[in-house]
Formats: C-alpha cells, sequence, structure tokens
C-alpha cells in the first residue's frame, strides 16, 4: 500500500492499539523507531506521526518510504494535527552542567549511563524553560539517554582522551577546556546555574554526588516548573484535565511563596532498580515541608495525595507535611488529613493561598 491510500479510520485505529500497547510495544511490533520531530496529536496525546501511518497501512518500517515531512502533509490532508518540535543544539550552560559532572567522575561518563542518577537528575534539571521554550521540548527531549549521550560527547573532547572522538557540538571542547583552565571560576558558575533552574539560592543547591546505586533510594532537587501537559497517552481525560489545573495550581503556589522569600521546589526519588523518578510536586526549603499538589478537591484526589505524601515522607527529609487542592475539601476529607498530621493548603482566590 502507498502512503496516499492512508485513511482517517486507518490512522484513528492504529492510535487506539498505540493506546492499548503503549509506545514502547507499539514501535517493537511495527519495527518503527522514536521519532525526532514530527508527532501527531489526538486529545491532547502525543503519537509517533510515522508509526501510526506505518502501522495504519500495515507496513513496517523497512516496507515504508514515505518521509516525516510526506508523511507529515498526509495526515493533516486527514485532518489530523501534527506537531513539530525542532531539535534543539545544546546551549553553552547546558553543556557545562553536563562538563561538572563528567569532570567530578575523573573524565568519565558516569558507569550507570542513562540509568546513573546524576543523568537522570540533570536530565530533569534541563526540563526547565530557561534554554529553550516549553513549546519546544519534545516528548524525548534532553531525556536521560540524550544526556548520557553528550557525556560521552564531553569525554571525547577533552584534550588527552586518545580513543575515537563522537561528533558532537563544538562547544563540548571550548567548555571542557574552561573547565580544565578555570576549574574554581566554572564550578561556581554551575552552581549559581542550578540555584536559578531550581529558584533557590545558591548556599541552598544540594548537587547529586557519585552514588553507588547498591545503597538504594536517592532524592534530589528538581525545579517546580510542569512539564508539559501534553504527553503520551494516559487514559482518563479527567485526570488530564486535573494535571493541567495541578500545573498551573503549583505554579501560583510557588510565586506567592516566593513572595515571602520562601525556595519552593519539587524532590525526585530514585528508588533502588527504577529509571524514572517518583516527582515530589513542592517541597518548601525554608519550612522542610512536603507538599503534594492536586488538580481537584474531590475525595478520590484527596485519598491519593494523602497516600502519596505518606510514601514519599519515607525518603525525603522533612518536618512538615501538607496537601495543596484549589478549594477546601468536605469537612471530613480535611479530619482525614488532620489525623495523620497533615495540613490542607487550599487556594482562596487566584494566587491566595490559607490552610487549615
Amino acid at each position: 500500500m502507498a502512503l496516499g491510500d492512508l485513511t482517517r479510520d486507518g490512522v484513528l485505529r492504529a492510535v487506539a492499539e498505540f493506546d492499548d500497547l503503549g509506545r514502547e510495544e507499539f514501535l517493537r511490533k511495527y519495527s518503527f523507531g522514536k521519532a525526532r520531530s514530527y508527532f501527531l496529536e489526538i486529545d491532547e496525546q502525543l503519537y509517533d506521526s510515522k508509526a501510526i501511518a506505518g502501522a495504519a497501512l500495515g507496513l513496517a518500517t523497512d516496507a515504508f518510504s514515505g518521509g516525516d515531512q510526506t508523511v507529515a502533509r498526509q495526515l493533516e490532508a486527514l485532518g489530523c494535527t501534527v506537531r513539530y518540535f525542532p531539535v534543539r543544539p545544546w546551549t553553552r550552560e547546558e553543556i557545562l552542567l553536563a562538563c561538572v559532572i563528567v569532570a567530578a567522575n575523573d573524565w568519565r561518563q558516569p558507569s550507570g549511563g542513562e540509568r546513573d542518577v546524576q543523568v537522570i537528575e540533570l536530565s530533569e534539571l534541563l526540563q526547565t524553560t530557561e534554554f529553550h521554550p516549553l513549546e519546544e521540548h519534545g516528548p524525548d527531549f534532553r531525556n536521560a539517554n540524550a544526556v548520557a549521550r553528550k557525556m560521552a560527547d564531553i569525554v571525547t573532547s577533552h584534550p588527552d582522551y586518545r580513543g575515537k572522538r563522537t561528533r558532537g557540538n563544538r562547544l563540548d571542547a571550548v567548555v571542557a577546556k574552561e573547565l580544565i583552565d578555570d576549574p574554581m571560576k566554572v564550578l561556581a558558575e554551575a552552581r549559581a546555574l542550578r540555584a536559578r533552574l531550581l529558584g533557590l539560592r545558591p548556599e541552598q543547591v544540594a548537587t547529586v554526588d557519585v552514588v553507588d546505586r547498591n545503597l538504594g533510594t536517592v532524592v534530589f532537587d528538581m525545579p517546580v516548573e510542569a512539564h508539559r501537559t501534553t504527553t503520551f497517552p494516559v487514559r482518563g481525560t479527567t485526570k488530564r484535565n486535573a494535571s493541567r489545573v495541578e500545573a498551573e495550581l503549583t505554579k501560583r503556589f510557588r510565586e506567592w511563596r516566593d513572595a515571602d522569600d520562601h525556595g519552593v521546589i519539587a524532590k525526585g526519588i530514585l528508588l533502588q532498580g527504577e529509571t524514572r523518578p517518583l516527582r515530589v510536586d513542592l517541597y518548601d526549603v525554608d519550612r522542610k515541608e512536603l507538599i503534594e499538589a492536586k488538580g481537584s478537591a474531590e475525595r478520590e484526589y484527596v485519598r491519593q495525595a494523602l497516600g502519596q505524601v505518606l510514601d514519599y515522607a519515607r525518603f525525603v527529609e522533612h518536618e512538615h507535611l501538607a496537601v495543596l487542592l484549589p478549594e477546601l475539601p468536605k469537612a471530613d476529607l480535611v479530619d482525614l488529613l488532620s489525623s495523620h498530621r497533615i495540613r490542607c493548603i487550599y487556594e482562596t482566590a487566584e494566587g491566595e493561598f490559607t490552610s487549615t
């Protein structure tokens, strides 16, 4: 079959199969790699556009001749929405943050590769909008695999490296030389940069040291900024809407606390053997308060928040626990939280908050 035989019904059937199988299994079944720039968007969910077109036509990647742009145009002709995410080169500041980690590891790539906690932590840190607008962050933007590859580039850019060099950014060698020539200056810059990304003062920044993952769970600081709400499928439109409300709520709460000069960050909890960290929505550095946010004050969400707070509290050092909600929940839910010594923070007007 040719690309011109593509139909909207076929596309929707492929999307339904993607939802059922999940991204990894779907791509494996049809022998497609992950898309880099072009994604089909349906109901605020993203799908690898070329893989969807191939599956809709019953074709595997080796039998598929259409290019990414050609496929995108064909999907748009069927009334579909296609998102384009440009591949953005690494900035000097992004390279600097990666370079400092490599240098601390004796100019070697962290041994765990994309599973290494330092790689995962930096990946999360680079999801902010400091260097690239959020709308340009593709689904795999600066993920752990990309960060690990960049660190490999930096290793081969060291002047004393004698092996085969990778095809990295020309800035890799420039930044590496800066660090070699004036380490104290560059390390201070990296610390100040981390503080800016986290919204903290430099003295409040705790860096992730070289970690033996066999020792167990690792907790690290993360920026509060929400990742894009458009992502790969998660069933339940209501939950997606609540996630959007939650992202906006956490942003307003942080701005409210910032006005009182309180540092508010997120926390990552990387459990032993895992590659994706649990994300603590908010952590008030000054109060040492762990806060779980929800986009609804309905019972389902409050109970879920309670369970998450108690779970996270086992790993994150804290003095206080709280749940953040867009409005005051029912009295019995407030009592439920109070019985676990968890205060309920809620919004009284846009950008204004109080607590029980």
